[in-house]
């Protein structure tokens, strides 16, 4: 892969951890004030799932914080093999 598409990759990576960071705080904060049956759980314009019981809204915000932190290590591992590369073209 080349340099400036793996960087690319690895601003989209950053930008998609971030917001499944902000999901899942944002899970953790509705606590036990919700109406009815449950909540909708959306991601990017995308049902997840349209009844998310109370009990349940704990597990999909770890669900997100685990999702996140994957995101993170998959775009610390591109950087590295970036940084990796490049002292092996600096030493020729």
């Amino acid at each position: 892969m080349k340099s400036i598409s793996r960087w690319v990759v690895v601003a989209i990576l950053i930008l998609l951890a971030i917001s499944l960071l902000i999901k899942g705080f944002n899970l953790l904060s509705v606590g036990k004030s919700v109406d009815g049956d449950g909540i909708g759980v959306y991601f990017l314009f995308m049902e997840i799932n349209d009844r998310v019981p109370v009990e349940s809204i704990p597990a999909y915000a770890i669900g997100f914080f685990i999702s996140s932190i994957v995101a993170f290590l998959l775009s610390a591992v591109l950087v590295g093999l970036d940084l990796k590369s490049r002292g092996k073209d600096v030493s020729r």
